[in-house]
């Protein structure tokens, strides 16, 4: 064992973790405008998951 431990889940978490989702609830924000950051990516050749975090940050809402 290298001392690291996975992630924690709380058990009152656990229950919204496995709930299906509600199609008519709004899913949270990502403040990130998704459409605009893979046009970029597009445009730059780069995956969506190489970008910078300052690359990023130019599409933040």
């Amino acid at each position: 064992m290298n001392g690291t431990k996975g992630p924690v889940i709380l058990a009152e978490s656990m229950e919204a973790y496995k709930a299906v989702p509600d199609p008519y609830k709004d899913a949270p924000s990502m403040h990130v405008n998704l459409l605009e950051l893979s046009r970029y990516a597009e445009r730059v050749g780069k995956p969506m998951c190489e970008l910078t975090r300052e690359e990023i940050d130019l599409f933040r809402l």
